[in-house]
């Protein structure tokens, strides 16, 4: 057999063995647990939207509590109030330590300026020294063409966009976020059971904003996913990561529960996006860490709660990998996960377990 064709053959069997979407090195993800164990660390009771802060001493917060072992023991961390208290969790949206140890706080919920067209503004928190303290609330602007109100998840009047899950800093110091909601084009109806009809839902997008002074105003860059004849929802939710060649990673949601993630990746600075591809779980929410390796690590839930990883920057995923967290409950209520990188390939996951925020410690190598 002549040598090209011995190649072919072989290019052939490994496209047979390993369809795009699925073959990879290997995540071996350490440290989960079987649904119903009760085995992760008891965090903080009576509370279910996850939250992490890594401070720049190395010390990991969640809400008033503070971890400085990694998150295998916690302690009260301060009188903090808003924006740390987890009664005011439903208007936080996202949050970003700075490589100058500056820790920033961003409101989820927007409002139209009262002044000027298409800009919204947000409350903006500010705090050094490891969060010892805090500053605000500052008002953070966000120039949007063309975005409208809608209604949030819950059926409740949205004035604005949301912003929440993730900020990145580039390395040219700017600021890059993910955002979700309508624009004046979005009119399509979301295919959900009739119950959800009176809500007047609107199929939604994810796009991106820009920040060249450290989150006081931001523009619109682009749209990352849009498109009313995909999902029953739109597209909401998005998580953002910085790969180490500069590549924008974005996963996001399109239906709770039951339905496939999307992510798309922008290697241009966020200016255009490639075609969303789809990752065949079922999940109602999603979260997104990259470690210091470049390993992508993904945490869904609702059904259950789950963790893939990635090694070539999201193009493919570790299926036969996934890693369970083991709740109490497969409802595990929320379904959210807040990751953080303690130290290298060590994960500290934290995630709603029934009426509490219990903790993981993972272990991610690869084979």
């Amino acid at each position: 057999m002549r040598p090209f064709m011995v190649v072919l053959c072989f290019a052939m069997l490994v496209l047979q063995l390993c369809p795009p979407g699925v073959c990879q090195a290997q995540v071996i993800i350490r440290g989960g647990g079987k649904t119903y164990d009760g085995g992760g660390i008891p965090i903080r009771p009576y509370s279910t939207f996850p939250s992490l802060i890594q401070c720049p001493d190395d010390s990991v917060l969640c809400y008033d509590l503070r971890s400085s072992d990694g998150g295998r023991t916690w302690n009260r961390g301060g009188n903090f109030g808003f924006p740390l208290c987890d009664a005011t969790r439903p208007y936080r949206g996202s949050t970003i330590t700075l490589s100058d140890g500056t820790i920033l706080v961003f409101g989820r919920y927007t409002q139209p300026h009262e002044r000027e067209k298409e800009l919204f503004v947000t409350e903006l928190f500010r705090s050094r020294e490891n969060f010892a303290s805090y500053d605000g609330p500052q008002r953070a602007r966000i120039s949007i063409p063309h975005a409208v109100p809608g209604t949030d998840e819950y059926g409740q009047p949205a004035h604005g966009p949301f912003f929440e899950q993730s900020v990145v800093e580039m390395p040219d110091g700017g600021l890059m976020a993910t955002m979700w909601g309508w624009f004046k084009q979005d009119q399509t109806q979301v295919d959900y059971p009739a119950r959800w009809d009176k809500w007047q839902l609107k199929k939604s997008r994810a796009f991106l904003i820009h920040s060249r002074d450290k989150g006081l105003t931001w523009h619109y860059v682009s749209t990352i996913a849009s498109g009313p004849e995909i999902g029953p929802e739109g597209f909401r939710l998005p998580t953002l990561g910085l790969l180490p060649d500069g590549t924008l990673l974005s996963v996001m949601r399109n239906g709770d529960g039951g339905q496939p993630l999307w992510s798309s990746r922008s290697t241009d600075g966020g200016r255009t996006w490639t075609e969303i591809q789809k990752i065949d779980v079922k999940a109602g929410t999603v979260s997104l860490l990259v470690l210091s390796d470049g390993t992508v690590l993904i945490a869904f839930g609702r059904p259950g709660l789950h963790i893939l990883g990635s090694t070539d920057g999201g193009k493919t995923w570790d299926f036969a990998n996934r890693a369970d967290l083991g709740t109490k409950s497969s409802a595990a209520f929320t379904g959210r996960v807040a990751m953080t990188e303690t130290s290298p390939g060590q994960v500290l996951a934290v995630y709603n377990d029934v009426t509490g925020l219990s903790g993981r410690m993972l272990t991610i190598t690869h084979e």
